[in-house]
């Protein structure tokens, strides 16, 4: 191969404010709280060019060899998990095994239909268990595919291309335009790097290597937007940013199990728990103190285990879910991993990335903030300022925000003004002028100088090899300029200065310097308005980014985040004064992959809270693998989609809103469908467990089969129902789940053996509890017991009366009514049922079951007044659709505000910062931040009614009046 030479030619770069070069400072310095793999790290250390110039002669093949046994491989280890030991799992977990149980007993006593049901769904359960851990373990993978599969690396004198996982430390590797950063290196020779870290950090700033503080360090996953350059190998495979960024994800210590999840298992282990002692008591009854036969005493226990396992509860679960990723899919938040779907809804706390989620990614001047100097307007300043832009730098974002906010700040008449003039020459930015020069004439008569650049060049160039001059107003406007230049830097405004000659000659160097030109990364047109709503949700938003903290304080200022936004450094050392200040922190900037992930793991191990993690780069993998929900934002890369549990595939905050929204519809469907399903559980066991001891009756296996198949089957369209969603965060209480399905269950089971004991008079047969009626009471009691059941669901689905809540959907009224007809025409033909019922007998259940249900109603009502459970419908949350209309139509109100910028800061009244600030306290309130408070985001009962009525989700009606308020 032959030797590639350096590049002569300086290819432009993008001028940067000093602090650019921090995010990457940070990396040693971080390293500290990391992987340990990167603690035992030696690096090369370049003090001086001559150091540079030693190292440039790279390595020779026995040197690499060593390296390479020393460090290995420069690729990422691959976590092997077999299938089969997923498989075990999914067979191994309580509920399988007493399915299986089940299973082998029915076996046992010939009941090969009951078999057949059982081996169905416990196939079912185990099929979708294991494609869920299987499917997660792919995430790792994509973090690989940001590596190049070759590289041009120096060895014994020569350059060869190589496979990049053969790159060790030390190695010297030769870098041009479009290439991808194959390693964490270091800048040794050649052009002035331009890098693009987005895909590290999600930043829109190409970034430039070496920086004006001499940082030569770039990290392995950026890629190379233009230079030739030679650099150095400092960290290879695991040790890197992005190799520590994997072994983060493949640690991650995230429940493969839901909040929700966890509390029903508990519920059903308590219940199978409790069924399995009532197992040995009624084998010790039946077997050993009755003496009945075995065969007869296995087919009563097996009665009993099927009533206390809820066989199809993970398959109703999993259609519930699957069906609501499809509603939210509509609203452009792709699930990838259905565990999310119940994880949102209890969400109280969400990690925000800046860029592209909060923002636009799109550097934009900020019209209203020109700063001008006397004699000259903002309209004139921003017209120089499109002037000294080059239209054709396609890949020069500062000119390109230029020319976009020009277009803006004058959309009527934008081609007219700039076409006024006719450029003669223009000279481009380079490193070393630090400016752009645009020579033009107005309308073929004045001759005019213009130039854009850094402050310090523009005010006076000095002899840099360019054009030079010293603008005639220097002296008297130095101190000001530079007192505004700083008061911009420390708002996170980039800047640059303009200067101008006006009947330029050519010959006197007359520029006075005309103003300061501020940009920033807008945030997005509904963002405050969104964090507003995710606010009253009950859910903290944070801030966490790896840009510059004073860009990151100013961009929460401006969409009312608050302001307290920490440097990376705050992070370390681990303690629990920094635990407590990582729960109060609005944001963190200048962070790293292993930052993000602290900041997760903090919230959710110390403070038990439900964290959602939104990201876009291969630098968020990590956090977003770890928190509960990762959320991939819309145009993240294929590493970040690939780690998180949600993709959006619409830009901002809202479609998070929006997934929030319809995760708590889908979590008060399922919590509504739990409850049914333990409280019908728990009321069938009691009505088996009490007919077998009291009254030494029974019921037949099939019937309680059927009472576990068939009303789940009728169950399916709670998927589609119609219901409220919570106003806070649904953290999935087991204790409450519990008490209120045991308080349910108990109040049917007494119902039920009501009616047993009281079935002569209700169903008018003649002889009820007869030997000789045997077949016809257990028919009876199956069709009582399963249209109770039936009606339960319209008890379960709200916290309040059953009449003053939403009406149920049409396919689960008609669905509920149609399988009570399917019952009763069952009972009535004989089918599947050992007796026929008379019409007179079905009527008298069927009341007798309906006054039951009103009963029950009105206990339950009861016994949430008591617990400060019942819901008023006093918060209700904004439909998601709501919003982006709302948000639109104030910008078409905006007719008193200047139509030359996208956001007018001036917009800041009195009442939108109480209203701002009023949302922040409440959110950090509800987040237990208060140190009288729990650290849920649910405040204890006692607590909750005291800020209910001052904290009210903006409805459509009031989110109207705030925007336009907000307008004007």
């Amino acid at each position: 191969m032959e030797k590639e030479p350096p590049s002569k030619e300086k290819l432009r770069v993008e001028e940067e404010d000093d602090d650019e070069g921090a995010l990457c400072d940070t990396v040693v310095a971080s390293c500290a709280g990391g992987a340990e793999p990167l603690d035992e790290f030696e690096e090369i250390k370049i003090k001086s060019e001559d150091d540079a110039k030693r190292l440039m002669k790279g390595l020779t093949t026995a040197q690499a060899v060593a390296q390479r046994e020393k460090y290995g491989l420069n690729a990422i280890p691959k976590k092997i998990v077999h299938w089969y030991t997923i498989l075990l799992k999914q067979l191994t977990s309580s509920m399988a095994i007493m399915i299986e149980m089940a299973m082998l007993l029915a076996l046992a006593v010939q009941e090969y239909e009951d078999f057949a049901i059982i081996a169905v769904l416990l196939t079912i359960n185990v099929t979708i268990g294991f494609y869920e851990e299987f499917e997660a373990l792919k995430k790792v993978e994509g973090i690989k595919s940001a590596l190049a599969p070759m590289t041009t690396v120096k060895r014994d004198g020569e350059f060869n291309k190589l496979p990049t996982s053969a790159l060790v430390p030390g190695d010297v590797i030769y870098l041009r335009g479009g290439d991808s950063i194959p390693a964490d290196i270091d800048y040794l020779d050649g052009d002035t790097m331009s890098v693009d870290t987005a895909a590290l950090t999600g930043e829109p700033f190409p970034r430039k290597v070496p920086n004006s503080k001499g940082n030569r360090r770039t990290l392995a996953g950026c890629m190379t937007v233009s230079g030739n350059t030679y650099c150095l190998v400092q960290r290879t495979g695991i040790f890197t940013e992005m190799g520590s960024a994997t072994l983060l994800m493949q640690q991650s210590t995230k429940p493969t199990q839901s909040v929700f999840e966890r509390s029903i298992i508990e519920c059903c282990e308590l219940v199978m728990t409790i069924a399995l002692a009532f197992l040995i008591a009624v084998f010790i009854f039946m077997y050993c103190i009755k003496h009945e036969e075995l065969l007869d005493t296995l087919t009563t226990i097996l009665s009993i285990l099927i009533a206390s396992v809820p066989v199809a509860l993970p398959v109703v679960m999993q259609v519930t879910l699957a069906l609501g990723a499809g509603e939210m899919a509509k609203q452009q938040a792709i699930v990838t991993h259905l565990t999310a779907m119940q994880e949102i809804a209890s969400m109280n706390v969400l990690c925000s990335d800046k860029t592209g989620t909060l923002t636009t990614a799109k550097i934009q001047v900020f019209f209203d903030k020109i700063w001008t100097a006397p004699g000259y307007t903002k309209e004139e300043i921003m017209e120089f300022c499109a002037l000294a832009s080059n239209p054709h730098a396609t890949d020069d974002p500062i000119d390109i925000a230029i020319l976009q906010s020009f277009k803006v700040a004058f959309p009527d008449d934008f081609d007219a003004r700039i076409k006024k003039y006719t450029v003669t020459k223009f000279v481009g930015f380079v490193p070393e002028t630090k400016r752009t020069v645009a020579y033009a004439t107005i309308q073929n008569k004045t001759n005019l100088k213009v130039s854009k650049g850094l402050i310090d060049k523009i005010l006076d160039t000095g002899d840099d090899g360019g054009d030079m001059w010293k603008c005639i107003n220097t002296e008297k406007i130095r101190d000001i300029v530079e007192k505004i230049d700083e008061d911009f830097g420390k708002a996170g405004y980039k800047t640059l200065g303009i200067a101008v000659a006006k009947n330029y000659d050519g010959k006197k160097q007359n520029m006075e310097f005309a103003g300061i030109i501020p940009m920033l990364d807008p945030p997005r047109d509904d963002t405050k308005w969104v964090i507003g709503q995710i606010h009253a949700c009950g859910i903290d938003v944070k801030m966490i980014t790896g840009d510059h903290q004073n860009i990151a304080r100013e961009t929460a200022r401006l969409i009312g985040l608050g302001d307290r936004i920490l440097p990376q450094t705050e992070l370390w050392p681990a303690s629990a004064t920094r635990d407590e200040m990582i729960l109060h922190a609005d944001g963190f900037a200048q962070t790293m992959p292993r930052d993000k992930r602290e900041v997760v793991l903090v919230l959710q191990q110390r403070y038990k809270m439900v964290v959602g993690m939104t990201g876009d780069g291969v630098n968020d993998c990590a956090a977003l693998s770890q928190a509960q929900v990762g959320i991939a934002v819309e145009g993240a890369t294929e590493a970040a989609q690939n780690a998180a549990d949600i993709v959006l595939t619409r830009p901002g905050l809202s479609a998070i809103y929006a997934a929030c929204y319809e995760s708590r519809l889908i979590f008060r469907r399922l919590r509504s469908y739990v409850l049914y399903r333990v409280a019908a559980t728990i009321q069938i066991v009691l009505v088996l467990a009490s007919l077998i001891f009291i009254w030494n009756d029974e019921l037949k296996p099939l019937y309680v089969v059927l009472l576990a198949l068939f009303n789940d089957i009728t169950m399916t369209p709670i998927a589609h129902d119609r219901v409220e969603p919570s106003p806070d965060p649904e953290l999935g209480d087991t204790s409450q789940l519990l008490i209120g399905a045991l308080a349910l269950g108990l109040i049917q089971a007494i119902l039920s053996l009501g009616f047993y004991i009281q079935g002569e008079r209700i169903t008018d047969i003649q002889g009820f509890h007869g030997k000789h009626n045997l077949a016809i009471r257990q028919a009876a009691i199956y069709v009582q017991i399963s249209i109770s059941v039936e009606l339960l669901i319209f008890a379960c689905r709200a916290p309040k009366p059953f009449f003053l809540t939403k009406a149920p959907s049409f396919s689960l009224f008609t669905f509920v009514m149609f399988g009570n007809l399917v019952i009763c025409a069952m009972a009535k033909f004989s089918i599947l049922v050992a007796h026929s019922i008379s019409w007179r007998a079905l009527a008298g259940i069927i009341i007798f079951d309906i006054a039951a249900f009103l009963i029950l109603d009105l206990v339950k009502v009861a016994l949430l007044w008591a617990t400060d459970s019942l819901e008023t419908g006093d918060r209700a949350l904004a439909e998601p659709d709501e919003i982006p209309k709302l948000v639109k139509a104030a910008a078409r109100d905006k007719t008193s505000v200047r139509r030359s910028s996208l956001f007018d800061h001036r917009r800041s009244s009195l009442i939108e910062h109480r209203f701002s600030e009023r949302l922040s306290v409440i959110s950090r309130l509800s987040q237990g931040r208060d140190h009288h408070i729990r650290r849920s985001s649910i405040l204890s009962a006692t607590e909750r009614p005291s800020f209910r009525s001052s904290l009210r989700p903006a409805t459509p009606a009031n989110l109207a009046n705030i925007l336009h308020r907000q307008s004007e």
